[in-house]
């Protein structure tokens, strides 16, 4: 007899654990979200000084994955423009750059 007493204790505790992580009853904090904060500049292209002040916030296991997903972002696409932007110039100005090159000095 005293068997069921435990039983019904354990089944109520067990019940009251389910409800509170599904989120029924107030025991459990709302989760935060998981905003993005990382200072890039708006009005102006990267430099290397951003990238090397920059820090990523921390997570439970590591970084949080939308703030370095969104620093990637920006810098593969400010790179891109820079790449296009230099093949632009080298493309008008190769021959220019290319003599520049040789009326230098030979290096010791």
């Amino acid at each position: 007899m005293m068997w069921i007493l435990w039983l019904i204790v354990i089944t109520a505790i067990l019940l009251s654990v389910v409800l509170l992580a599904l989120g029924r009853g107030d025991g459990l904090a709302e989760e935060e979200p998981d905003d993005v904060v990382v200072r890039l500049p708006v009005d102006r292209s990267m430099v290397a000084s951003d990238v090397e002040t920059l820090r990523l916030p921390l997570a439970v296991r590591g970084y949080q994955m939308a703030a370095v997903d969104e620093v990637l972002d920006r810098l593969a696409v400010e790179l891109a423009l820079r790449d296009a932007q230099i093949r632009e110039l080298q493309g008008d100005g190769a021959r220019g750059a290319r003599e520049a090159r040789e009326a230098l000095p030979p290096e010791a």
